[in-house]
């Protein structure tokens, strides 16, 4: 009661009866939903619009039929649906299963995994996609020729240029959303409820199964939740991979009627199908978490005792490598080697390697630099802003009686349903005579897209925290403000710091709203990098994303330190 008892007199004494706390706390909550409505609903708007608006600019619903009869529309519909199932299974029991690895057992080098977790985050998905082509195309791959060359094989044993090979890369792109998601809740369950029903006679497994897991459930859930709205929405990898292959998904073909002449009013109609699935998606979590209650969290969480593993200890920490192995470490030494290398196609050897290509792009001051410093710029505007909203928003949700704000909630979440190609269309045409071309612009996309990341962090831990915390504060005098600064702010610095991670790596590797809205004086990292590779030098794109990691660790450090419990664990 220390902390309590430190607080001032009632805020009613200070503030006549309270009324200017109260006008703050309505004034923070009516800019925040006044934001939401700016940078989600009005480009929205307008792109529901054109889905139910002719060519000849009349109301109709003819653009949904002539869609369904579209060629090739359903084969992407039924693709779109078996990359959503194949992601999300592997993305949620890799990124579970690594997060209770890292908070839960005695396994060896908890910093080195979230590190190289966060790293697989940051890299670019088109990136990953070339490098692994470099790795596994089945013929000039390097990693099929080493195999080839070691078992003697007739056949190369790997083939990237599939839909399996399409599922391996959205995935291990994916499960970092559901493992920083899950470490972030485990981190705030109180680990004396475990320590309980061991004390009972529950054994290890079951004490997981039956503690552990039910309190972990809502964080499980809603980055799920995020696994398949990102994998609907995702075309990088679909376009590269889709075209080679010879098959399409829902993304590649909106894009498809974008191009020139562009069908706005279909583009848009592909759109309402994911806003159905979004709001269904968002039921079914309401009805598997909302009438349950998972606060735990009050006030100081008990550290439990790292779970010994015995002679699993060492198997379990061999599964770890394995998926870095796969999910980092080759692709990021495939990036550096492509920066390095002279001449792609003569083979890897030191006469082969050089820095040339580095010392190219640090001589186009004009454009890399440029570049680099947009991208750091709206990366670092992004998550700040998207950590801000989220709590306020989060807290509006969880801690409000306020009608209607379950649209809150709608509003967040369909924006990363969205297409993002799709929903840069919407922010053009909402803002081309405002800011179209300008750096706000591409803000306020990367706002409205990212939010759904740091929101559903921050609303997982809220749901954590006993809110008779707050009360004590309220009855010892705090007002509304003093309680979010003092009590619930501290108590949600892993999650909103986690959050910030994320949206920052989202933002400083964005690329499909940024080609649609970016202009020359406002290229970021990711259209500097898809040109170079436009113009065929893969190389100076690896070069560039290799730059892109190295600063995003940096961050990633620095916020880890800033944010203190954040990405740490106990050994």
């Amino acid at each position: 009661m220390s902390r309590m008892e430190a607080l001032p007199a009632p805020a009613s004494s200070r503030f006549g009866a309270g009324i200017p706390l109260q006008g703050v706390k309505w004034l923070i909550i009516g800019a925040a939903i006044l934001v939401l409505l700016a940078i989600v609903a009005w480009p929205l708007g307008w792109l529901f619009a054109f889905s139910l608006t002719s060519a000849e600019g009349h109301f109709t619903l003819d653009t949904f039929h002539t869609l369904l009869i579209e060629p090739g529309m359903l084969a992407a519909a039924w693709n779109s649906l078996r990359l959503v199932v194949s992601v999300v299974l592997g993305a949620t029991f890799i990124g579970t299963l690594l997060a209770w690895i890292v908070a839960r057992t005695d396994t060896p080098g908890k910093g080195l995994i979230i590190a190289a977790v966060g790293v697989t985050f940051v890299i670019p998905t088109f990136i990953t996609v070339i490098a692994w082509i470099f790795l596994a195309a089945p013929n000039a791959g390097y990693l099929n020729i080493v195999l080839r060359h070691l078992f003697d094989l007739d056949a190369p044993p790997l083939n990237i240029i599939s839909f399996n090979g399409l599922v391996l890369i959205e995935t291990i792109h994916l499960y970092p959303l559901v493992f920083f998601s899950v470490l972030s809740a485990l981190n705030n369950v109180d680990a004396s409820y475990e320590q309980a029903a061991r004390v009972l006679g529950a054994g290890r497994l079951r004490s997981a199964l039956t503690i552990t897991l039910p309190l972990v459930l809502p964080a499980i859930l809603a980055s799920t939740i995020l696994v398949m709205l990102d994998t609907l929405s995702s075309f990088g990898a679909p376009s590269v991979i889709g075209t080679m292959a010879n098959f399409s998904v829902l993304t590649t073909r909106l894009y498809d009627l974008m191009t020139f002449p562009p069908h706005l009013n279909m583009a848009a109609a592909i759109a309402v199908p994911i806003v159905l699935y979004t709001l269904l998606c968002l039921g079914v979590q309401r009805l598997f978490i909302g009438r349950d209650d998972f606060r735990t969290l009050s006030g100081k969480v008990t550290q439990g005792q790292a779970v010994a593993l015995g002679r699993w200890r060492w198997a379990m920490l061999a599964l770890v490598v394995v998926v870095l192995l796969v999910s980092v470490v080759l692709p990021v030494l495939s990036l550096v080697v492509l920066s390095m290398i002279k001449v792609l196609g003569l083979g890897i050897s030191w006469h082969n390697l050089a820095l040339d290509h580095y010392r190219y792009v640090f001589g186009q001051r004009e454009v890399a630099f440029t570049a680099l410093k947009n991208s750091l710029m709206l990366a670092v505007a992004t998550a700040t802003l998207c950590a801000c909203l989220a709590v306020v928003c989060a807290w509006v949700v969880e801690r409000t009686q306020l009608p209607g704000r379950g649209v809150i909630t709608v509003l967040i979440m369909i924006a990363y349903g969205f297409p993002s190609i799709a929903f840069g269309v919407g922010m053009m045409l909402g803002y081309v005579n405002l800011l179209y071309g300008t750096l706000t612009l591409l803000l306020i996309a990367y706002t409205a897209k990212q939010l759904p990341v740091a929101f559903v962090l921050a609303r997982t831990a809220l749901r954590q925290i006993a809110v008779e915390l707050e009360e004590a504060a309220r009855i010892a005098g705090a007002g509304w403000l003093r309680v979010i600064l003092d009590i619930t702010l501290p108590l949600l610095k892993v999650s909103v710091g986690i959050g910030w991670v994320l949206v920052f790596s989202l933002s400083i590797r964005e690329l499909s709203m940024s080609v649609m809205l970016a202009q020359t004086d406002s290229q970021v990292m990711s259209t500097v990098i898809m040109q170079y590779i436009s113009d065929g030098s893969i190389e100076l794109g690896a070069t560039l994303s290799v730059i892109i990691i190295a600063i995003s660790m940096l961050v990633l450090g620095i916020v880890s330190k800033a944010s203190g419990r954040t990405l740490s664990v106990s050994d």
